[in-house]
């Protein structure tokens, strides 16, 4: 593969491992990167290989492809996706609920350890889902940000629920906090960690000993949260992704 020392985008490309299998890998430039590096991206199911600098990237390729192995080891212990289909099982604040198609306009329910959402046409049913699972986790947010928000003394200028690909939240220099709409189908004490950490970061745009004190103030057992994110943070990802 050639590689342009112009480019500025992500690079798409390919290693082969010693028993002939070809694994998709990302080259990127990071500046603040000191060396190259590799890091499994449990969302796209990929590696990213990083550059510090645009001529770095082709020591990058070579750094993911003498790795070959591990990263198809790393890949093959992702949990399965879980694609939001009439049968499949998905938790909802950490509870397991089978979802279940039914033709209707109604709004979604939970019943009997069942998530119905109802929609005019089957090919409906993945986004009347996707639109609970927002609206759920907004609401659960929003709630939780407002009690942390204010032990802190600090005001958000918006909060909005998306599709996030590496990150469980952000919070940028304006004030938005931005969380990934997954966030609802983890347990309600992880959702309160997500809340505390990007509301202390509209007093410490970092994770300095100070950020950790805010986060600690709005949540003594923050650790509880951080800690369950670093087990299942993975399996969490893989819903609404198949594999």
């Amino acid at each position: 593969m050639r590689f342009d020392s112009r480019a500025t985008d992500p690079v798409q490309t390919e290693i082969e491992t010693i028993d002939g299998r070809r694994l998709p890998v990302k080259l990127i430039v990071n500046p603040r990167a000191r060396h190259v590096s590799v890091r499994i991206d449990p969302t796209r199911r990929e590696a990213i290989a990083t550059a510090p600098s645009k001529r770095h990237l082709k020591h990058a390729a070579q750094f993911a492809a003498e790795r070959a192995g591990w990263i198809a080891h790393e890949l093959s212990r992702l949990p399965r996706g879980i694609q939001l289909t009439p049968g499949a099982h998905v938790p909802l604040r950490g509870v397991d609920h089978e979802l279940v198609y039914e033709h209707g306009r109604a709004a979604p329910r939970v019943e009997d350890g069942k998530l119905i959402a109802p929609a005019p046409d089957a090919a409906l049913f993945e986004s009347r889902l996707l639109r609970f699972f927002k609206d759920q986790a907004r609401a659960d947010l929003i709630a939780r940000v407002a009690v942390h928000a204010a032990t802190l003394e600090v005001r958000p200028s918006r909060l909005q629920v998306k599709e996030l690909r590496s990150r469980w939240g952000s919070c940028s220099s304006d004030g938005v906090l931005s969380f990934s709409w997954r966030v609802i189908c983890a347990p309600a004490f992880v959702l309160d960690y997500l809340a505390a950490h990007e509301v202390a970061h509209l007093r410490e745009m970092n994770h300095s000993r100070r950020f950790w004190a805010h986060v600690r103030k709005c949540l003594p057992d923050y650790e509880r949260g951080r800690t369950w994110l670093h087990e299942h943070g993975c399996a969490l990802h893989a819903i609404g992704h198949a594999r």
